[in-house]
């Protein structure tokens, strides 16, 4: 039976702790503000989060895990403890606080048995001034267990917060300074191992991954210096990762072409889905299913309003 090393990503909805940070508009975030979000809140959600870490690619834990909407180093650190407190004891992180005015970051959990980080660091995403301030791109390479180096990029694009068109602009630069570093890489060296995830806040037909990024939508011809995106299939088939008037995948997987021709890894578009067992769905009046979130118009207990998604690569005999 062939090794399995995973990836999930998962945009975990405001996870933010109960501190009131001064420098961030996190003041609803906490047990006095609009929200009432609370120790018993805060403790729930992290119990949701193990559940979910365990569950998504079982009988094995994740290898990678890339977060999205984590508000500090506190909220991994309790994240971290309450994952070793049921069993997954050998995971580390990598976070780097960022500009966004909300205080909200990305960040990667790792197993440091099957995973060894080389090196880390914050792209910074500088948009158009101090209102502007938008999260970083988290870049990470390191070796795996079985002998590979891997560049992951871990993204969450601006949001459609002020409408598809308006906020494009964002997104596309955001896309750009994505594309410049993946191609610092590859343009030094063409067979790098490169994996892209993240919530785009686009879906795979959108400007800024199709067109400013380059992730292609099918792996024909493929060259080991070009994108091509493993979630779009999922997409073409109309599974989505959020909801909003309908399903959409904005959360994604992207690798380089090495990743799919390497003679050492196994790696293929139906390897990566859409997790969407229905604890993570919430089913309306009319019986339709839409994320199960903490939040709606009020405090419901849920998971987040977006699904997780996961990709599951196996190590060839060779």
């Amino acid at each position: 039976m062939m090794e399995q090393f995973s990836f999930i990503f998962y945009n975990t909805e405001n996870f933010y702790d109960t501190i009131d940070d001064p420098e961030t508009m996190d003041d609803e975030f906490t047990p006095t503000g609009r929200l009432r979000w609370d120790e018993r809140k805060f403790n729930d959600k992290l119990e949701k989060l193990t559940f979910l870490f365990q569950d998504i690619v079982k009988p094995s834990f994740p290898d990678i895990i890339g977060l999205a909407e984590i508000e500090n180093k506190n909220v991994m650190t309790c994240i971290l403890d309450n994952m070793r407190r049921h069993g997954m004891e050998r995971y580390s992180f990598v976070h780097y606080d960022s500009p966004d005015e909300r205080g909200s970051d990305v960040a990667m959990i790792y197993n440091t048995q099957s995973f060894t980080v080389l090196e880390s660091r914050p792209i910074l995403v500088h948009l158009n001034g101090i209102e502007d301030r938008t999260r970083d791109i988290l870049y990470v390479k390191g070796n795996t267990s079985f002998g590979e180096t891997i560049h992951i990029y871990i993204v969450h694009f601006p949001s459609r917060r002020e409408g598809r068109e308006k906020s494009e602009r964002r997104r596309n630069f955001a896309a750009t300074l994505l594309h410049d570093a993946v191609y610092r890489v590859l343009n030094e060296n063409p067979d790098e191992n490169i994996l892209i995830m993240g919530d785009f806040n686009d879906t795979p037909d959108d400007k800024s991954v199709a067109e400013v990024l380059g992730a292609r939508k099918t792996v024909e011809n493929i060259s080991s210096s070009q994108l091509y995106n493993l979630t779009y299939p999922r997409h073409k088939k109309g599974i989505g990762s959020t909801f909003h008037k309908g399903w959409l995948l904005f959360d994604q997987f992207i690798v380089s072409g090495q990743m799919l021709i390497s003679s050492k890894i196994d790696c293929r578009p139906e390897y990566a889905d859409v997790f969407n067992p229905k604890y993570l769905l919430h089913f309306n009046k009319n019986g339709r299913p839409v994320t199960n979130r903490t939040y709606r118009s009020h405090y419901t207990g849920g998971f987040s309003d977006h699904l997780p998604i996961y990709l599951k690569i196996f190590v060839k005999e060779v």
